[in-house]
């Protein structure tokens, strides 16, 4: 499943560009010349290295205490953020080489496509809302807690009756930080709007449309406001805790649910890699 959903990425990402802004043919000729050099480098370049992080991932997890009388979480979360921090390190590299083509492609954008485009992100924000930002304080915790569950059966395999009661007592317990990743959500849009604007309407040409938008792109993910920014921090880090518990308490059959899992995607790519190399040798 993932070699086949890495291969669809192109398609994919096309259809969302071109659900979001209706692109014309010219436009259309840019996205795909665009997605597959930025598809052809992924695979060369950053797959070896998801290859080689998700070994050391099998390896630091398979040399972990496989049981412990006293869970030491403190290391085990720290192992998680640090696992956390690699895979937002490997966001850096995808920008730089995205930063070109999201600007050529600006430079050619009408108002009513960035019109559309902020039409379409106001239904996805309306939509989160409903996923995510139930009415009362009770709701919403156990909404939490429902994605918690779900995310560590994604990683461990099921959780039995006592793991499930634990894993929800201790999501619903965390302090929601689901009204700060809105906001974060919308500040990252209302950017990417002002961006698209400002390169379609001043027409700065290649060089600078591409200052610009690698500039976006680095800091997509880090929040402009300090109190959201701590808040989110400290919600980060009891989210790693939590999973730092969960998987200090694991079973030896969840534990090899996990191996299996991060081994897998590490032969996937390790596999795609490989059709790559043997299709350039051709």
């Amino acid at each position: 499943m993932a070699k086949f959903g890495y291969d669809m990425l192109p398609t994919w990402a096309h259809w969302q560009i071109e659900r979001y802004l209706s692109l014309d043919e010219d436009q259309r000729a840019i996205v795909s010349r665009r997605i597959d050099e930025l598809h052809r480098w992924h695979r060369r370049v950053q797959l070896p290295k998801y290859v080689a992080f998700l070994s050391e991932v099998e390896d630091q997890v398979r040399a972990a205490e496989p049981a412990r009388t006293v869970p030491a979480v403190g290391d085990d979360a720290a192992l998680i953020a640090r696992w956390r921090d690699r895979i937002g390190e490997a966001w850096m590299p995808v920008a730089e080489h995205l930063a070109p083509g999201l600007a050529e492609l600006a430079l050619t954008l009408r108002p009513e496509q960035i019109e559309r485009l902020r039409r379409r992100l106001a239904d996805g924000d309306d939509e989160y809302r409903e996923k995510f930002l139930a009415e009362t304080p009770k709701a919403r915790a156990e909404a939490r807690a429902d994605r918690v569950v779900k995310r560590a059966e994604t990683f461990l395999g099921r959780l039995d009756s006592a793991q499930v009661r634990e894993l929800r007592m201790l999501a619903a317990s965390m302090p929601g930080s689901e009204d700060d990743w809105l906001a974060e959500r919308l500040r990252r849009q209302k950017a990417l709007v002002a961006l698209l604007q400002k390169i379609s309407t001043e027409q700065p040409g290649q060089r600078e449309a591409t200052r610009l938008a690698r500039d976006y792109l680095a800091s997509m993910w880090t929040s402009n406001d300090d109190r959201r920014r701590a808040r989110l921090n400290a919600a980060i880090g009891d989210s790693d805790a939590l999973s730092a518990k969960t998987l200090a308490k694991a079973t030896p059959a969840q534990r090899a649910h996990l191996l299996k899992l991060v081994r897998g995607y590490a032969d996937d790519f390790r596999a795609l890699t490989g059709a790559t190399l043997a299709a350039a040798a051709r």
